[in-house]
């Protein structure tokens, strides 16, 4: 018999912001405990929440092992490897009087906005050990700033946004970025409908069509990409991968729920336009003969299935002024798009900007874009950017059909 045990803390503090004023604050904190034991081609499961009583979740994972869920025992080798950021990102002492701070800062600067939702700092640890000597640890943690702005006056629920999610929390540069996006808002801009550089978080895009890069879709023939694993069709300006490395992958873990650690703690599913690999388990690897990535998740009483860490495209420019010189469109909200079986994707856009040369020119009316899966990731593909207009984003152009909503 063979075993794994995870352990696993959470630690989180959230503001409520209303109106540009913090009216509540929420500490949690949640430790689960899991065990797996694997007999006869058999998984047994116990979870905890709270500290875990290893030995306790021991005997009931065997005793889970009678309802017979198949599940091949595939456990890591020895390996000893951790990675910790522990350093505080902001004193939880001052977390209230410096957040109320920069918001107080904020609405001054944006005096027309109305502000609220959600700033929050979070820490996490994880641990793994298995019956095989793999022992791995990891810790960190990362500040979430994410406000709705509501145009005075307006009547809508909210106008546009203001985001960012890190680890060096600077004022001074997150005031001077949400200033530039609040003057460009009040700044009319149009254009004629056509084809422009469309740049966007490439999780708008990429997510909606991940299900064709799920292992056991491709295997059942239900995916695009079905019978072309090793195949180069995107451009080869295009990798794509699932970031859990901690240097970039802030409050992430640099393995996956069974215990794998991918090579620069980023499983590749594209790289350089050839698909290289799919979002599998051990068991979905083993079933259908396919490489396994290392992307598992769990809850802490369930068996493994597919996980995604977060998503990262290989930087192809320096800066948004190299990627999309001349007029290019910013997707600052876009909710309500879809994407069909055979790949057409198109999705309403709620707020942008037009940007020359990199800067904002102004707000766009309600736009409508759409494009192909192919095409988007191939020639329509222009590249990406890291850290612009502020350190920790990323940010994807992509050639598409442009209309007015």
């Amino acid at each position: 018999m063979e075993k794994e045990f995870i352990k696993q803390t959470e630690h989180s503090y959230t503001l409520n912001v209303t109106a540009g004023k913090i009216d509540s604050f929420r500490e949690v904190e949640r430790t689960t405990g899991t065990v797996r034991v694997y007999e006869n081609g058999c998984i047994g499961v116990a979870g905890c929440l709270g500290e875990p009583d290893e030995a306790e979740l021991t005997e009931k994972a065997k005793e889970a092992l009678a309802f017979g869920i198949p599940y091949p025992e595939k456990l890591e080798g020895p390996l000893e490897a951790e990675a910790h950021n522990d350093a505080e990102i902001l004193p939880v002492a001052d977390f209230i009087p410096t957040m109320q701070s920069f918001l107080d800062r904020l609405g001054e600067l944006c005096p027309r906005f109305g502000l609220s939702n959600k700033i929050s700092l979070k820490y996490s640890q994880s641990e793994y050990r298995n019956s095989k000597g793999r022992s791995l640890s990891c810790s960190g943690g990362n500040m979430d700033i994410s406000l709705v702005a509501q145009n005075r006056g307006s009547g809508n629920l909210f106008d546009t946004g203001f985001g960012w999610d890190g680890v060096g929390f600077d004022a001074e540069k997150l005031l001077a970025e949400f200033k530039r996006e609040y003057d460009a808002f009040y700044v009319p801009a149009d254009l004629e409908p056509g084809r422009y550089p469309v740049v966007t978080d490439p999780s708008m895009i990429v997510f909606r069509f991940v299900n064709h890069l799920v292992g056991d879709l491709y295997a059942a023939g239900a995916s695009l990409l079905s019978g072309k694993l090793g195949e180069k069709l995107f451009s080869e300006k295009l990798t794509v991968r699932d970031d859990r490395n901690p240097d970039t992958a802030h409050g992430g873990c640099f393995f996956d729920a069974e215990g794998c650690v991918a090579p620069g703690f980023r499983p590749t599913l594209i790289e350089n336009g050839v698909l290289k690999g799919l979002l599998t388990t051990k068991k979905t690897a083993e079933t259908y003969g396919l490489p396994n990535l290392g992307t598992a998740d769990a809850a802490y009483d369930g068996v493994p299935g597919i996980g995604f860490g977060k998503l990262y495209l290989d930087a192809t420019a320096k800066s948004l002024k190299e990627l999309v010189p001349g007029k290019a469109i910013l997707v600052a909200i876009a909710s309500g798009g879809d994407a069909t079986p055979d790949g057409h994707f198109a999705t309403p856009v709620q707020m942008a900007y037009l940007m020359e040369n990199g800067e904002l020119v102004g707000r766009l009316p309600d736009l409508a874009i759409s494009g192909d899966f192919f095409d988007l990731f191939g020639k329509d593909y222009i590249g990406t950017v890291h850290d612009d207009p502020l350190d920790g984003t990323i940010l994807s152009a992509f050639e598409m059909d442009v209309e007015k909503a």
